[in-house]
This record gives C-alpha cells, structure tokens and sequence, in this order.
C-alpha cells in the first residue's frame, strides 16, 4: 500500500430538528403559548449574539432542558432589526432619523419569525408530527413546519451551547 493515506476526519454533530414558525407575538409571549401546547417550561436564557459585519446583535433565547427524555428545546427569534448609525434620511420636515435593516439567524429561511431547535441523541424518537400539528393548532402561529437541517448552510448559528 505504498502512497495511500488514510485520512480521518471526523465531524461531530449534534442531532436536532428544526422547526420554522410564522408568528407575528413578541418573544416571550410566543414561548408563553409553545409553554401552554406542548406541555413545556422554556425559559429565557443568557442571550445569544448575532454578528453581521460590524453590526452586535442579542437575541432572546428559551431553553428548556427534558431530563426524563434528555431532549433539549430552544427556541429563539429570526429576525432582529438593526440600527444603521452611520446612515441618516431627511423626512419631509428635515429631521434626521436613523434607518433600520433586519438580519436573519438564518438568511435561507428569512421569512420564519421564530425557530424552535429540539436536540435529542436519536432524533428519530422526536415525535415530529405531533409536536407540528400542536404548533399549527395555537390560534397566534400562521404555520409551523419542518426545516431539512442537512441544506443549512449557517449550522454554526444553532450552537446555544
């Protein structure tokens, strides 16, 4: 076997299914209603920080830790509005006002308002279907439904760990 190598290159990851909601509720009033459905008790954690260019964004995250079925539940806001200090606009009266852009957690799915990430070693064992059809049944959520996680391309912004 001379000139072959053998490479290992091992990448862990964790196993979770992400679920994109449209929701038009504030942070916490959204977790209070995925809290009251899915028989939850997501609560606000340290924040977690957006970087887009020059540009620090903190985000409201909920967690919630299943220790009887060691299944971990986040859930966290899509969409963040951002100040543009350094561009200005004249309205009508002359006044100077500060123009906002909005950053996405995941610039693919930039129309999902929330996402709830559900980590479990065998994903398989997350009961997919039922928890959508819950999320879809709360009267404030438009539509909830599944991402196919392995097309993201900014994984990296799902690490709450």
């Amino acid at each position: 076997m001379k000139g072959n190598k053998l490479i290992l290159d091992t990448v862990f990851e964790d196993e979770f299914k992400l679920i994109a909601i449209h929701c038009s509720l504030e942070p916490y009033r959204i977790a209070y209603f995925v809290n009251k459905q899915l028989k939850l008790k997501l609560e606000r954690v340290s924040d977690i920080e957006i970087y887009q260019g020059d540009t620090v964004i903190n985000a409201p995250l909920f967690q919630f830790e299943d220790a009887i079925r060691e299944t971990d539940y986040y859930l966290t806001a899509n969409k963040f509005k951002a100040s543009n200090k350094n561009i200005t606009g004249d309205d009508l009266f002359g006044s100077k006002q500060n123009r906002y852009s909005i950053i996405s957690l995941l610039k693919e799915y930039k129309n999902a308002d929330y996402f709830l990430k559900i980590e479990d070693e065998d994903v398989n064992a997350i009961p997919i279907k039922r928890i959508l059809f819950e999320l879809n049944q709360i009267k404030h959520i438009v539509t909830a439904y599944l991402i196919n996680t392995e097309d993201l391309k900014q994984k990296e912004r799902l690490v709450f760990k």
